[in-house]
């Protein structure tokens, strides 16, 4: 019984120095799960920043190269634009005339060639 008693008292050897060793050992744990995240997070943010640079550098590349205007003459040469106005000119009350208009746009596909 006098070992139970040093145990319970916390000697060395007794319960009480295991329990402390549990504790410890579960703060060294948690500090190393920290630090592993922290890790984790700080090399997914730099392969983001990677990544972004990259599709970055690509893009303005892949823009340096081409040729707008006559990839939209493309775009236009293959649409039918169909455009209706109305314009008509009413007189007012102090003589002047002024136009009202009404339009209609519509955009159809172009027939294939």
């Amino acid at each position: 019984m006098a070992e139970e008693d040093k145990r319970e008292a916390g000697q060395p050897g007794g319960a009480g120095d295991e329990e402390s060793f549990r504790d410890r050992a579960d703060r060294g744990l948690s500090e190393r799960v920290k630090r592993a995240m922290a890790a984790g997070l700080e090399a997914a943010s730099r392969s983001k920043d990677d990544l972004l640079r990259a599709a970055g550098t690509e893009i303005s590349a892949w823009l340096e190269r081409v040729d707008v205007q006559s990839e939209l003459g493309k775009v236009l040469t293959k649409m039918v634009v169909e455009v209706k106005a109305e314009i008509r000119f009413r007189p007012r009350e102090d003589g002047t005339l002024t136009a009202e208009t009404a339009s209609d746009v519509k955009v159809k596909p172009g027939t294939k060639p």
